[in-house]
This record gives C-alpha cells, structure tokens and sequence, in this order.
C-alpha cells in the first residue's frame, strides 16, 4: 500500500532530503508547500494520508495549517508536526488542533516508522516531548 505524503517546510533543502529520505519506500510525496497556506491550498488538489509540517514557518506556521484545515470542515489528513520545538505547550496545541504525531528535527530516523505508524491510526510523540509534560 502506498501513502501518499505532502510535506510542508519553508526550507526547500530539508524538502528535498526529506523527499529523498522516502525513496524507494511505501511513502510516496505527492505534494511539497513551503507554508501552511500553500499547503492548505494544495490539499484541494491532491489526495493526502499524510501530511509531514513544520511547526515553525513564516506566513502560515503549522498550527494555521491545521487551523485552516479543520475550519474548511474537510476531513483531517493525518498530520504529523516536524520541528525542532519540545516544549509543552506547543505539544498540547498539536494535540488540540488534531495532530497525530510529532517528531522532532535532528530524529529524521524516526520519520519513516512515524509516517507508518500515524498512516496506521497510532499517535507518535517523540524525543523530548511527553504527554505527562503537559
């Protein structure tokens, strides 16, 4: 089965080594944005099962995405926020607006078993970020 994957960041190079992360593998990036707002634009276009957003960009961050996706009352891909904030706020608000996941920046090793995971319907918070921190 394949999972098709939009991957948000506002830094072209780590899409590209993301992209090139999944090569060869089930996960199959459809779709590349460099904010929330584009992305939000491109999921009217493109079928996704997977989101993979930075938390942190300019113009439309990751949270706006998901914001942006729950208020168009469309069903929520799964997403999972990449970034390099652990902090337990930014985990409860991931949380609150829908995410299925979060992987921080610097465990990309993790990214692949993560796609899985939340593709399958499992939740994966991980690297310094608990759900007792919050």
């Amino acid at each position: 089965m394949t999972i098709r994957l939009l991957i948000v960041d506002d830094h072209d190079l780590v899409r590209e080594g993301l992209r090139l992360m999944f090569e060869g593998t089930e996960v199959d990036v459809v779709a590349e944005a460099a904010d929330g707002q584009e992305a939000f634009e491109k999921l009217s276009n493109q079928p996704v099962d997977v989101a993979l957003v930075d938390l942190r960009m300019p113009r439309a961050d990751g949270f706006r995405f998901l914001e942006l996706v729950r208020q168009a009352g469309w069903k929520l891909p799964v997403v999972l926020m990449h970034t390099v904030d652990d902090g337990a706020k930014s985990f409860r608000r991931c949380q609150e607006l829908g995410a299925k996941g979060l992987v921080l920046k610097g465990h990309e090793n993790q990214l692949l078993d993560a796609v899985r995971m939340v593709h399958a319907g499992q939740t994966l918070w991980s690297g310094q970020v608990h759900p007792a921190a919050t």
